[in-house]
């Protein structure tokens, strides 16, 4: 099933005639290009308002984009047709940024649902910003709405060809990243955590050939043996002996991987280190093979605390979920989530342990499974730090 009939699918569930999706991951979803991910700078210059909209008619399937015409080019070379952008800033002429994105946004939803007088929208309640309500409330006074949040959960659900092809590649820009952290730790050098932060952006922007984006966290010493997330790359100068973790999450054409990784720099790990990190190895294990089509979130994760247990351990936190135009998308592998794993989800197990305060190991191991008739299918193939 494709991606717009998946939506509309959802939208006339919950009993919408319109969706106007704002948050960058569902635009992506249905507008089929990759958002921009620059929130903080173009929050000044459209003086807070959406990049990017998408508006969708629900019985008509018909989908129109809504974006600032800092990026027309981006949907032009993606060969978009159906859209309208608004002038949001200019160094030649004075505007009003509001008023260009108000009419852009009423064209495109008259667009999709012609002159209907009494209409329902879908919006998403976490992401939709005051400006689009009040537009739409002006234009619509009898509307009601709907929040369709979950709607838009369950249509990305399962991927589409296309959307596994993209979060492989993605997957093979992360290997390139934990690949670049393995040889460090096994090649003795000067680095601090930032000098080996900029050593695997230069990984991954040459695995994808442009500059890429990428989120994540690369901690050593006592700082791995924290379960804070995120902890960002320091300046601190990494010690033979010293344990990391990395977890990184590029984007490729809208679409994240997200995988995690301890090494040991410079010698073999020491007693606690291999013991912390055959357990989580064994999690790993135990939850990639509990991945099977037509089992619940809730016994994977059931499964992987008995593995915790039988090691000697307790479970310390969630042990993974789903990944797509998100890197942390629900479904999650947690003990009071029930949904049943489908073929084409794709999932990321990640057991973790840490010592805490009073130590400096800790040990978190990620890859990114495709859910298949016949079980998990790893699309990372990074070699394990130890």
């Amino acid at each position: 099933m494709d991606r717009m009939k998946k939506v509309t699918d959802e939208l006339k569930k919950a009993g919408a005639d319109l969706a106007v999706l704002i948050s960058p991951p569902n635009v992506t979803y249905a507008g089929d290009y990759e958002v921009p991910y620059w929130p903080a700078f173009m929050g000044d210059m459209c003086r807070g308002l959406p990049m990017a909209a998408a508006c969708i008619g629900a019985e008509s399937g018909v989908l129109w984009n809504v974006i600032s015409d800092f990026y027309k080019s981006r949907l032009e070379r993606a060969g978009k047709k159906q859209v309208i952008c608004y002038p949001s800033f200019s160094h030649i002429e004075r505007h009003d940024p509001a008023q260009n994105f108000k009419k852009a946004l009423l064209d495109a939803v008259r667009r999709c649902i012609g002159t209907a007088g009494r209409i329902t929208v879908g919006v998403e309640e976490e992401h939709c910003p005051q400006v689009v309500l009040e537009i739409l409330r002006e234009a619509y006074p009898d509307a009601a709405f709907v929040n369709i949040s979950g709607s838009m959960e369950r249509a990305r659900y399962i991927k589409t060809p296309e959307e596994i092809a993209l979060l492989e590649r993605a997957a093979r820009v992360a290997d390139a990243a934990q690949e670049r952290l393995y040889e460090i730790s096994r090649k003795e050098g000067d680095y601090t955590e930032l000098d080996i932060w900029f050593e695997v952006q230069k990984a991954v922007s040459g695995q994808n050939k442009s500059l890429t984006p990428f989120v994540g966290e690369l901690v050593s010493g006592p700082r791995a043996g924290l379960s804070d997330y995120p902890l960002g790359p320091s300046d601190r100068k990494v010690e033979r002996g010293d344990i990391a973790i990395m977890d990184i999450s590029p984007r490729v054409e809208g679409y994240w991987a997200d995988c995690s990784n301890a090494v040991v720099f410079w010698e073999e790990p020491d007693e606690e280190q291999t013991r912390y990190f055959s357990a989580v190895k064994d999690v790993y294990d135990i939850g990639r093979e509990a991945v099977y089509p037509g089992v619940t979130f809730r016994e994977v994760n059931l499964k992987m605390e008995e593995a915790y247990k039988k090691n000697g351990f307790r479970m310390c936190s969630y042990q993974g979920h789903q990944i797509g135009a998100s890197v942390n998308e629900k479904p999650r592998f947690t003990y009071h989530d029930n949904a049943v794993l489908e073929e084409n989800m794709v999932v990321c197990i990640e057991p973790q342990l840490y010592t805490g305060p009073s130590g400096k190991t800790g040990v978190r191991l990620e890859r990114m499974l495709h859910v298949t008739k016949d079980g998990a299918r790893e699309l990372n193939h990074f070699r394990w730090g130890m």
